[in-house]
């Protein structure tokens, strides 16, 4: 399975398998995603399934309904180390969820002002999902802002359930954009190719990648 949506029927998720969340289940506008909690699991479309997720918070046991989903097989040596890494950042945590969360760029490390050392990483839905693999290696994504399509208002809108204003510039958006932002649709477009490409190289997302 690359990528599935699961208009087409039921499928069989595995452990950390990426899913994604429409806007409702008319669109495909994808607005989030996560790592699937579960293993050998039949699910089919609008199922609410346990996710490890940045919400925010970052959640592990979160619920989202599920429309898509996405696959790269992973060794058992490669879950381990994703368990660990979410261990770590979990224990780094602050507490209030707005802390936690970032929108561009996709994570970000917030720094001890003293000595410069990293306190906590923040994340998007999207960056956390990316985080992930690239801790196997598994670099799915060319994130650095050349390589990304200009996204608009009105869709960060749709992505987020956020205005332009104050609090988007807490979050990495400054100004009235367009700003370069990786959303979750990128994620499944970057997973909806061969296990040899997906390993090899990081997909270039392009205008309307955030649909699926």
């Amino acid at each position: 399975m690359p990528t599935f949506n699961f208009d087409q029927g039921p499928q069989m998720l595995s452990l950390y398998d990426v899913v994604g969340q429409r806007t409702d289940g008319q669109t495909r506008f994808v607005k989030h995603v996560g790592l699937f909690g579960e293993d050998n699991q039949s699910v089919k479309i609008g199922d609410e399934v346990s996710v490890l997720h940045m919400g925010p918070p970052l959640e592990q046991g979160g619920a989202i309904k599920v429309h898509v989903a996405g696959h790269v097989p992973l060794t058992n040596d490669e879950i381990k180390i994703i368990d660990t890494w979410f261990e770590k950042i979990v224990d780094e945590y602050p507490r209030l969820p707005e802390e936690q969360f970032v929108i561009r760029p996709p994570w970000k490390d917030q720094r001890d002002s003293n000595n410069g050392s990293r306190r906590y990483r923040r994340y998007s839905c999207a960056g956390f999902v990316l985080d992930s693999h690239r801790q196997v290696d598994i670099e799915l994504l060319q994130i650095d802002e050349g390589s990304l399509p200009d996204v608009y208002p009105q869709t960060i809108m749709l992505a987020y359930g956020l205005n332009p204003g104050p609090l988007l510039s807490a979050f990495g958006l400054e100004g009235d954009g367009p700003w370069k932002v990786v959303l979750a649709g990128y994620v499944l477009h970057a997973l909806n190719r061969t296990t040899n490409q997906i390993r090899q190289e990081p997909y270039q997302a392009k205008e309307g990648d955030e649909q699926f």
